[in-house]
């Protein structure tokens, strides 16, 4: 069978490839954007991505035979997909910061509470060991054949005392560091949800732009 389109016969005889109808290929990207459940959907899934990408290279290669009002709704259809995979990606990429900022909190608030309940027992101990210090201080005083044990004793608890100022001063250290990383993480926490806020609003007007295309696509 003879083609009617010499150009058209050669590009097939050449390129080995059946070319769709102009029809044919809008009907196609018609279908698959009413079969697209959101924008989410469109610019997420690799197959969907490159069934539109296919699409809008056959139409480009005949755009000259396309009605205005279709090629400048393709035109639209295309930038808009060009643009929200662009979003799509900045997107993706603020909402990983803002969760890593978040675990990074929550590590760190776990770690404060960790350092609270430390104090609590160090304290508990030096109190402890206070007070025995100041009871054998007193059997010192009564039971001088007992000196030599109870000084030994004493002498025992006061290390313990010791040892407790000494985690006590890099727990206040480890306290200090812990609470500057507190006030830079809660700064960078508080610009990354402005900017997860703003990325979800231009998502929400974006999703609603694609529902407006999808509702005007052209009688053809």
């Amino acid at each position: 069978m003879i083609e009617k389109d010499p150009i058209l016969a050669l590009e097939k005889l050449l390129t080995g490839v059946q070319s769709y109808s102009i029809e044919t290929l809008l009907q196609e990207l018609k279908t698959l954007m009413e079969s697209l459940p959101d924008l989410d959907h469109l610019v997420s899934n690799q197959e969907s991505k490159e069934k539109l990408i296919s699409l809008f290279h056959a139409l480009n290669q005949h755009q000259g035979l396309l009605p205005s009002d279709v090629k400048e709704y393709v035109e639209k259809v295309q930038n808009f997909f060009n643009d929200n995979t662009i979003n799509h990606a900045t997107y993706q990429e603020v909402l990983k910061k803002h969760n890593q900022l978040l675990d990074s909190k929550t590590d760190l608030m776990n770690k404060l509470l960790s350092a609270q309940s430390t104090q609590t027992h160090v304290d508990n101990e030096t109190s402890t060991a206070n007070a025995q210090i100041h009871k054998i201080c007193l059997q010192i005083d009564e039971h001088r054949t007992k000196l030599a044990e109870l000084e030994n004793q004493r002498n025992d608890l006061i290390s313990v005392v010791k040892q407790c100022d000494d985690q006590m001063k890099k727990l206040k250290a480890e306290c200090s560091k812990w609470a500057q990383q507190s006030i830079e993480l809660l700064s960078a926490l508080a610009s990354s949800e402005v900017n997860a806020k703003e990325i979800e609003c231009a998502r929400n007007l974006a999703k609603e732009g694609f529902a407006n295309l999808k509702s005007l696509f052209p009688t053809f």
